[in-house]
């Protein structure tokens, strides 16, 4: 596993977005991907802001 991969918490991926935890769990319901080890969910940062990238275009492109 490369070295550079950057894994959030649900707070860090909050604080990154600038939305509430509540929008996260939402989003993670959603699909936005995440790991679970244990108890404790993780979130892979480029993941996230790929999620974010495709979702924002699928909203835009309904939209039209």
């Amino acid at each position: 596993m490369p070295a550079d991969i950057k894994y959030l918490t649900i707070e860090d991926v909050s604080e990154m977005l600038q939305v509430t935890r509540t929008t996260i769990y939402n989003f993670k319901k959603r699909g936005m991907p995440f790991i679970k080890l244990g108890k404790t969910i993780r979130f892979d940062q480029d993941e996230v802001i790929d999620w974010i990238k495709a979702n924002n275009e699928r909203t835009v492109k309904q939209e039209e």
